[in-house]
């Protein structure tokens, strides 16, 4: 006898694990409608839905899934109507308890389903009306909130990649106002001209030490449209429209510069090299 006695609380034990191991999970009431519930995705997890006669509930999973098969227990005894990323169900038979699983493109879902008379519809409790039963993914979106944290992150990155830095604004100019730039600086890699309003933008001759000229290479930066970009530096540029000439001089030329480490003519980008070619 006193065996038994110390045996039952083992058996109680092992009873209550048993039966928190076959627990379901029921979606909880939202803070402004308790009719209107929410819980996470558990692949693991079998969800609990009460359904009420003369209700129908719309249970709805992630926005980039579609339902492609249901399976149901008793099909006589519920309503069952999906449409994309929603699932219409609705208690008919007596006595609709029974297992339904959803399918998705990119999900599975299993429910048990279970239904009862509502008496209080116009005042519902938590847990009672269940009229509508959001699936919420938290993994996927914290996930997908870091992924953004991340694209920002970069994109400011960029943009202060972008900004040039000026290193040396002693320039200055001779020549037609019309054709000379209100502003001249560069970084040690590139000369900045930078034009107001809508004036037409010149030609960009470098000046050989022999005195011939050579057109340089330049582009219009894409966040400063009134700004060419020369990649080159040099002692002295001719700037061209038509008849109309200028010359631009560089009073603290340094002929090294700085070293190109991004290997891109473009500021602000980088060239990668794959495969160690």
């Amino acid at each position: 006898m006193q065996m038994k006695m110390k045996a039952l609380p083992l058996a109680l034990l092992l009873a209550s694990l048993a039966g928190s191991a076959l627990a379901v999970e029921i979606p909880a009431g939202g803070i402004y409608d308790k009719r209107v519930k929410y819980i996470n995705y558990n692949p693991a997890q079998v969800t609990k839905v009460i359904g009420h006669y003369g209700f129908s509930t719309h249970v709805q999973f992630g926005a980039n899934e579609v339902i492609a098969n249901i399976a149901i227990g008793d099909k006589e005894a519920w309503d069952v109507a999906p449409v994309e990323n929603h699932l219409f169900i609705k208690p008919l038979g007596d006595m609709a308890e029974t297992n339904m699983t959803v399918i998705t493109n990119v999900r599975v879902y299993n429910f048990e389903l279970t239904a009862h008379e509502s008496k209080n519809g116009a005042h519902p409790i938590p847990n009672d009306m269940f009229f509508q039963v959001n699936f919420r993914y938290p993994d996927e979106e914290l996930a997908k909130a870091k992924a953004e944290a991340e694209a920002a992150r970069l994109k400011a990155r960029m943009s202060q990649n972008d900004a040039p830095k000026a290193t040396n604004w002693n320039y200055w100019a001779k020549g037609s106002q019309d054709v000379s730039p209100i502003s001249a600086f560069d970084d040690g890699r590139f000369t900045y001209l930078k034009y107001p309003g809508n004036r037409e933008m010149p030609a960009i001759y470098i000046v050989n030490p022999d005195g011939s000229e050579s057109l340089v290479n330049t582009t219009v930066d894409s966040k400063h449209p009134d700004t060419i970009i020369v990649q080159k530096i040099a002692r002295q540029f001719t700037l061209r429209i038509g008849n109309r000439v200028a010359c631009i001089f560089n009073e603290n030329y340094d002929p090294d510069g700085i070293a190109n480490k991004t290997g891109t003519t473009a500021p602000g980008v980088e060239r990668v090299i794959k495969g160690g070619q």
